[in-house]
């Protein structure tokens, strides 16, 4: 089976400078608080100046994380997406390229910010300020796409112990922790439904690798088709607590993996406002969740390991 990984590099600078453990130590009246960013360094190029490169670094990591997963220092992604996601790095460049731009056109005047702001470490900023050419040399962005045979024995000797599946569950079980962790007050619409979304994406995407991704994708499919239907109806609060104990679920890959072995989530359906919880006798089944049979053949990387 081909496929292409992508292999990032990024290069940016941090703005300090180690400081000589004799100033450190003066004791002439300077304002060490106004310089330092950490015990031993002293920011010599001002933070919000080098923010667009620390953001471009983890929107390359979102773009290629979006449809792919990590792979031996890089992302691997099936072919049907490489021209989407070369785009995409592409944006990403261009962005990252006028960024540079802009520092080093604004050098001087950055510089003459942070004197002002620590008139008595003038002379160490200056002294310690990159010059144009080291902008230029040492700021850069660029990838190299190698295509690889997941066939191939020497990978598959390598990656043996681990699957790739588990991998990819394992990121998007990241992804659901990390919405968890954070505050869903005050949010319109139905909280963790986008990131259920942005699952689905990276399992259609990545179905290739192991039929329970394809599962996992007809899972989601069924309930963020109900939580679309229930926005703007008395029925949204029910479906945000069923996408939230989703969520809650997907927070282990194994569970993950497990119901894209079964291809359906094994949720209660909502309890509609109106007509409440069926009855035992009514003519319905209470548990919403319907095995979803999953056509297509594993493929052999599922065994694998990364």
């Amino acid at each position: 089976m081909k496929t292409v990984v992508f292999l990032p590099e990024m290069k940016a600078i941090s703005g300090t400078r180690s400081i000589d453990r004799n100033l450190v130590e003066a004791r002439d009246g300077r304002d060490l608080d106004k310089v330092l960013a950490s015990a031993g360094t002293i920011q010599i190029m001002p933070k919000d100046a080098l923010k667009p490169f620390g953001q471009a670094r983890k929107a390359v990591d979102r773009v290629l994380l979006r449809k792919g997963t990590r792979f031996f220092g890089g992302f691997m992604v099936a072919d049907a997406v490489v021209t989407e996601v070369q785009a995409e790095l592409e944006k990403i460049s261009l962005d990252f390229e006028a960024a540079k731009a802009r520092l080093i056109a604004d050098l001087p005047g950055l510089i003459a910010l942070r004197v002002s702001e620590a008139p008595e470490w003038g002379d160490v900023i200056r002294a310690n300020a990159p010059s144009t050419l080291d902008l230029a040399e040492n700021i850069s962005f660029g990838w190299v796409k190698a295509p690889i045979d997941l066939a191939d024995p020497e990978i598959v000797e390598t990656l043996k112990g681990d699957p790739l599946a588990i991998k990819i569950a394992r990121e998007m079980a990241q992804m659901a922790s990390t919405h968890l962790s954070k505050p869903q007050t005050g949010k319109k619409g139905i909280a963790g439904l986008s990131v259920l979304q942005a699952i689905r994406v990276k399992a259609q995407a990545l179905s290739f690798i192991d039929s329970r991704l394809g599962g996992l994708v007809a899972a989601l499919d069924a309930v963020i088709c109900d939580a679309n239907a229930a926005k703007g109806t008395p029925m949204q609060s029910a479906s945000a607590l069923v996408v939230g104990g989703v969520l809650q679920g997907m927070t282990k890959a194994s569970a993950i993996l497990a119901v894209g072995e079964a291809g359906a989530f094994d949720v209660p359906s909502p309890v509609d406002p109106i007509l409440g919880t069926p009855d035992a006798d009514d003519d319905v089944t209470a548990d919403a969740s319907v095995a979803i049979p999953v056509a297509t053949p594993a493929v052999p990387v599922s065994s694998w390991a990364f």
